[in-house]
């Protein structure tokens, strides 16, 4: 069944380069690709008179024409521009069914997150968060979070009805090249992130002969962080910096993806965009235990799981490559995983969630 669908985002779909600008768009090519009739708003909200033109017509638009559901994908921030939150109500007034994804909630543990932000700015900030909270508990017949973790950190709102719907993936194009022995790791190198205890751990693994090779891709500027610099000097690891396309051959050319980042309150509630992306890929993944993204490859059967630290890390990726059979039935299961975690099926879940309320 074709439908008319509002989608309104905050991003400005000619500038994609994070992963909360690449979702939405995401998003959008798998409403398309399921042929349904699709109404975009996008545009950032920090443009403001761009942005209030962009709703202003949408706002118009809506006096002739009745979507048959609304999905939201909301900026990482508080809605700065009352206009977009006139636009939500008007939806609701019109009784159309509304999805949002509520994408990040950093406000609430601001001690954290904004340590060097001022204490006026922090309380405008949470305050308008809250008003938002309220906006969409009122209009909003499901409200999406990227897991269930997070959905456990707002059980204190009475909203009508919350989802988790994590990151999609695309089906993989190409065969991974088997028994390469090269690893894909791309994003921060701080602490947190736990790039050292890898560097560490595969120092160790090819001390052993095992002769495994990193594809390290992260911004040059940012290698600072790294506390085990010499081990950059090393012959198996690649240092480079790579976006969109240029991130492709790196992929083709590796069996197996790596998240070794460490155990941290709010990040225990994310699942990672690369996580999907590896999936994209065909690429199985060794995980530390952060629980949101453990819970989706254990029920993927997609990776190996294990406790932070570079010992941690070294056996699992040992496990991995000595292990023929584990090897091949994890690249199997990702294949497999990757056709029930699409973008069209969690644009699927929405609209059936919408037009089942």
């Amino acid at each position: 069944m074709k439908l008319k669908i509002l989608y309104i985002t905050f991003t400005d779909f000619g500038e994609l380069a994070s992963g909360s600008s690449v979702r939405p768009f995401r998003i959008y090519n798998a409403l398309v690709n399921l042929g349904h009739e699709v109404k975009l708003l996008e545009g950032q909200q920090n443009r403001r008179k761009e942005r209030r033109v962009k709703v202003k017509e949408i706002i118009d638009w809506l006096d002739e024409n009745r979507p048959d559901i609304c999905y939201v994908e909301p900026p990482s921030g508080p809605f700065f521009n009352q206009i977009d939150i006139r636009l939500l109500k008007k939806v609701h007034r019109m009784g159309v069914p509304i999805g949002l994804f509520y994408r990040d909630f950093y406000w609430k543990y601001p001690k954290w997150a904004w340590s060097d932000t001022p204490w006026w700015k922090c309380t405008i900030l949470i305050a308008m968060h809250k008003r938002d909270l309220r906006v969409f508990k009122k209009c909003c017949d499901v409200v999406y979070f990227p897991s269930p973790e997070c959905i456990e950190d707002f059980t204190y709102v009475d909203f009508k009805k919350t989802a988790a719907l994590p990151p999609g993936c695309i089906i993989p194009s190409k065969n991974i090249d088997i028994g390469a022995k090269e690893i894909f790791y791309a994003g921060g190198v701080r602490d947190a992130d736990g790039v050292d205890d890898l560097l560490v751990a595969l120092d160790n693994v090819n001390r052993k002969g095992l002769n495994v090779k990193l594809n390290l891709i992260t911004k040059k500027t940012e290698l600072v962080h790294i506390k085990n610099k010499e081990l950059l000097e090393k012959d198996w690891i690649k240092v480079m910096e790579a976006s969109g396309e240029e991130l492709e051959p790196i992929y083709e050319k590796c069996d197996l993806g790596i998240i070794p980042r460490k155990r941290h309150f709010y990040m225990d509630m994310a699942i990672s965009v690369k996580v999907l992306e590896c999936m994209s890929h065909g690429l199985p993944l060794v995980s530390t235990d952060c629980p949101a993204m453990a819970r989706f490859i254990k029920q993927n059967e997609s990776g190996i799981i294990c406790k932070e630290g570079p010992e941690n890390i070294e056996k699992a990726i040992v496990e991995y490559y000595t292990n023929d059979e584990l090897y091949h039935r994890l690249i199997e299961n990702v294949k497999k995983a990757a056709l029930n975690n699409t973008w069209e099926k969690r644009v699927e879940q929405v609209i059936n969630d919408l037009l089942n309320q």
